[in-house]
């Protein structure tokens, strides 16, 4: 049993026999989502108030060159002001490997590392 998810992206992306799910349809302070095939999901909580923005979007998008391989996977992210969680929905007991790939999308050449807040992950197995 396997999914991939192409987080914060409008589409899926097929890169040899894994086909990583957009989950693009989420939108809003609070939200849960359930993907099409019904074997993930996600919750997201919190809102933004103070930036203006009535939208609720909570995606950023790459606007750099990558130059790694699969650059489509990481040109746009999901964020979150206080939580977000993935679930992988009916999984039997026993051993997954877990595979989280990130890259720096934020941080572009006009901007430095000390002009952005941190990256906090609390990665959680249950």
């Amino acid at each position: 049993f396997s999914f991939h998810i192409n987080c914060g992206s409008s589409k899926s992306v097929t890169i040899g026999s894994r086909t990583f799910d957009g989950d693009d349809g989420v939108n809003g302070g609070a939200t849960f989502f359930v993907s099409s095939q019904g074997n993930w999901a996600l919750s997201s909580t919190g809102t933004i108030m103070d930036n203006n923005d009535d939208t609720d979007v909570y995606t950023v998008s790459n606007s750099s060159i990558l130059s790694m391989p699969n650059p489509e996977l990481y040109m746009v992210a999901r964020i979150s002001p206080l939580s977000l969680k993935y679930y992988g929905l009916c999984l039997w007991n026993g051993p997954y490997t877990v595979k989280l790939y990130f890259a720096e999308i934020e941080i572009t050449d006009d901007k430095n590392c000390s002009s952005l807040g941190n990256r906090i992950f609390d990665v959680y197995i249950q």
